[in-house]
């Protein structure tokens, strides 16, 4: 198999891994799992990755996905979602608590019972982007082996868990990707509007806005559905964005030694857990302090990835708006502030050991 991976060309890998993950999406889909198409390609690629098989997903495929689900935030807001701007800044407040309180319980966890390094435990707990958050750390001198995997453990468990937990609490059938008495849309509504996608990513760029390529798209898509002019994108564009979320994701188990996944694995584990039962805990108090739904609270809250997080609000009907504004602000709030706090982690620990 491994040989396999080295003789084929990059096309072809390409070609093969979105094959799998449509396959895994297709099965998950025939049984009416929640957000099948994700799950299905996530779990599938996971597996086969584990064994042996890489998924190669290029960085144009996922980009291409965040702008798709950048139009379909953008086409969710509505002279009403506006007028809840004014009401956030308690749930944004408790969000900078949240994500410190998150922090310092999976660093107190990994350094006093998984027994590693202080500066691995840190970057191991910070809730950021798994594209940031490692590669900083790793150059200060964490480890790699303990300190990426509690990453890729947070964004998987958090996909595999919420829409089936949405799916209990809502009643069945909440997060398919097609309501069989509508049939399938081929086509969509004002579909011309993604030949401006392109230019909003660039743009979002020039003026150096966060994630451009999800928020370019959304301001976009926004603006023209205030217009008057919606957005609906088609249900295979939809499936499409789906599988490659969900097989970027699986996609990085690959090779991963079975001794790392059952060692290092079970303590990511039961730090995310710690992790999670914090999220639950803040989204109760933003619940109760500002009456935002607690499903919308949660999905605000809690640490996955931006465009999976803001895409399962689309899914599933909870206030995308609301969840990805929250999202983008946890997001850039760790990603910004990760490099001065490991900076300082470092330092103390080189201190204490002169």
């Amino acid at each position: 198999m491994r040989s396999d991976n080295k003789d084929m060309s990059k096309p072809l890998k390409v070609t093969r891994s979105l094959l799998l993950g449509f396959a895994g999406g297709a099965v998950a889909a025939w049984f009416d799992l929640p957000l099948a198409w994700m799950l299905g390609a996530l779990v599938f690629t996971m597996v086969l990755s584990l064994g042996g098989v890489e998924i190669s997903i290029p960085k144009p495929f996922k980009t291409s996905c965040r702008m798709a689900v950048g139009v379909i935030l953008g086409a969710a807001v509505n002279p009403e979602t506006l007028s809840r701007v004014g009401e956030w800044p308690v749930s944004l407040a408790l969000v900078v608590a949240g994500v410190m309180l998150m922090a310092v319980l999976s660093t107190l966890y990994y350094r006093h019972v998984a027994r590693f390094d202080t500066l691995t435990s840190v970057s191991a707990s910070l809730p950021g982007a798994i594209s940031t958050i490692p590669m900083i750390a790793i150059d200060m001198g964490a480890d790699p082996r303990k300190m990426v995997l509690p990453h890729l453990f947070r964004i998987t468990l958090i996909i595999l868990i919420i829409p089936p937990l949405f799916t209990l609490w809502q009643g069945s059938g909440s997060g398919r990707l097609v309501a069989a008495e509508q049939g399938i849309d081929w086509w969509g509504v004002h579909l011309w509007a993604l030949l401006l996608v392109p230019g909003a990513w660039y743009l979002g760029r020039l003026i150096r806005l966060p994630i451009p390529e999800l928020t370019g798209p959304m301001i976009l898509a926004a603006g023209l559905s205030l217009g008057g002019f919606s957005v609906t994108l088609p249900d295979w564009l939809f499936a499409v964005t789906f599988v490659v979320l969900g097989a970027s994701i699986g996609g990085r188990f690959y090779r991963m030694p079975m001794s790392t996944l059952l060692g290092t694995g079970r303590h990511a584990l039961v730090g995310n857990l710690v992790t999670l039962a914090t999220t639950g805990l803040v989204a109760l108090i933003i619940h109760w302090l500002t009456g935002v739904p607690l499903p919308v609270a949660l999905l605000a809250v809690v640490p996955g990835g931006i465009a999976e997080m803001a895409i399962l609000a689309a899914v599933l009907g909870v206030d995308p708006v609301f969840v990805t504004f929250h999202q983008i602000f946890r997001s850039v709030l760790i990603n910004s502030s990760a490099p001065f706090i490991l900076n300082r982690v470092r330092r103390h620990v080189a201190r204490r050991s002169a």
